[in-house]
């Protein structure tokens, strides 16, 4: 196994068969999860039995509230290019986090890639914490920001009536690193708890602003056969379009997670 940093977050693993991992290769690429955030693990060749067998390395799979999974393993969405116009993931954000309890892990298996487009990039939110203004870091330090799933029923065509929302702290420690990272996403924050709209507003276009500074990020430029793994606790995500009408298919899954605090 050989493993190399790629920037200020992530890390790839090569001469790794992800099928038969041992315990050792499993203890290596949790620490360096836990760690980097983000894994890149090149040069597999895995089923929906596989990609689901390698998640439970992070916890349990779990079904997406909104989006269907394939035929026989609901757990696993295909992700497909059907044009630039209906593509859903031009934002940043850390997935479902209008759940109670987010997944802690994001799985993205590439099938087929196109020639050029279609990369994912991957900002550090605990750079995005560290490095915030003192005084609106303390002015923010017991705040909760309220998320929605308003839009993602929109898009999927539900009933935006139906939609739920939770709260959770602008600022989250992780569990297990015990690190603290920005925890606000563009996707799915509807407002700051606290603050009026306009007030609201300003803050977050300030925090926003921040949880994507190009110093915080590692662009992913995708081969068939790479397994991204990362950690939705402590990064946020933007998946690039640029590739027309080329195929581009991924089976993407996330793992069991728990309420932030």
């Amino acid at each position: 196994m050989d493993i190399k940093k790629l920037g200020p977050i992530g890390v790839e693993i090569t001469g790794l068969n992800l099928k038969t991992i041992n315990k050792d290769e499993a203890i290596q690429i949790k620490k360096n999860f836990l760690e980097f955030s983000v894994v890149v693990i090149r040069n597999q060749n895995l089923d929906p039995v596989d990609l689901k067998k390698i998640s439970s390395l992070w916890g349990e799979a779990l079904i997406h509230p909104v989006f269907k999974g394939i035929d026989g393993h609901p757990e696993i969405i295909e992700i497909r290019n059907y044009g630039e116009k209906y593509h859903t993931n031009a934002h940043w954000h850390s997935d479902v986090t209008f759940e109670e309890e987010p997944p802690d892990a994001t799985l993205l298996y590439s099938l087929e890639v196109p020639k050029e487009g279609g990369d994912t990039l991957f900002s550090s939110q605990y750079l995005a914490y560290e490095e915030l203004d003192a005084d609106l870091k303390t002015s923010l330090v017991d705040k909760k920001a309220v998320h929605t799933n308003a839009g993602v029923l929109m898009l999927s065509g539900g009933d935006p009536k139906k939609a739920k929302t939770v709260e959770h702290p602008i600022f989250r420690e992780h569990p297990e690193t015990g690190k603290k990272a920005l925890y606000v996403t563009e996707a799915f924050v509807q407002s700051i708890k606290g603050f009026n709209s306009k007030e609201s507003q300003e803050i977050l276009r300030v925090l926003y602003k921040r949880a994507c500074n190009e110093q915080y990020i590692y662009r992913h430029k995708w081969l068939r056969g790479d397994l991204v793994v990362w950690d939705n606790r402590s990064t946020q995500h933007f998946a690039e379009h640029g590739y027309g009408d080329q195929t581009r298919t991924m089976h993407r899954l996330t793992t069991s997670g728990s309420k932030p605090f």
